[in-house]
């Protein structure tokens, strides 16, 4: 009897502990959308946008950034573009085309989006984040400009507003941060797709990076 009574509670024990993992699964399931999409929902951080000095396109991404430069161009928030970066690609390096992010971004422009090559200025320098705050700071300042528009990949926004807008609101200088969209997956379905599972991961890696070394 003893026997029997005890063998019961551990039925009954195994079967609360499978319904609980069940209702786990479930809700793992039913929530993890909404969870996945708020992960990549933090890395993006826009303003709203206004005339500008210039439209500064930062190295890297070049033709969902040159894209959306030369959509922002046509739309008369600026009268220039001005590219950085400084590093040449893998895939250019081993077909001997030593270009730089900026004159990719340019080449890009001029000739998938029909801008004129003397409305976008190439600064073949900065090979990060910091690096490029640094330049562009330095130019906004030869120029006297007082208001410009930073453009980047949507998922690089948040750490592009954290690095440039202290430097440049120390300097009077208006900062509008502002993301292209990406052509190889959605933002809000990052998870779906290689290109956006790496672009999520390094960029919450480099925000790591970023508040140990800064």
């Amino acid at each position: 009897m003893g026997r029997a009574f005890f063998c019961l509670i551990v039925l009954k024990k195994r079967n609360i502990f499978l319904l609980l993992c069940l209702l786990l699964l479930l809700g793992v399931g039913i929530f993890k959308n909404t969870f996945l999409r708020n992960v990549g929902a933090v890395l993006i951080v826009e303003d709203p946008l206004e005339k500008a000095d210039a439209i500064f396109l930062l190295g890297g991404g070049s033709y969902d950034r040159g894209r959306e430069a030369a959509k922002l161009f046509g739309e008369k928030y600026a009268d220039f573009i001005i590219c950085t970066g400084g590093q040449v690609s893998g895939t250019l390096k081993s077909l001997d085309l030593l270009y730089k992010e900026a004159m990719v971004s340019k080449i890009g422009m001029v000739k998938n989006h029909s801008l004129a090559p003397e409305n976008i200025i190439a600064i073949e320098k900065g090979t990060s984040t910091r690096e490029e705050s640094e330049l562009i700071l330095a130019y906004c300042q030869q120029r006297g400009f007082s208001k410009i528009i930073v453009l980047s990949s949507k998922f690089h926004t948040r750490r592009v507003g954290n690095v440039f807008k202290p430097l440049f609101t120390e300097n009077s200088i208006e900062l509008m941060v502002h993301g292209a969209p990406s052509s190889l997956y959605k933002e809000d379905e990052w998870w779906k797709k290689e290109e956006g599972m790496i672009m999520v991961n390094n960029e919450y890696m480099k925000h790591l990076y970023y508040f140990f070394k800064y």
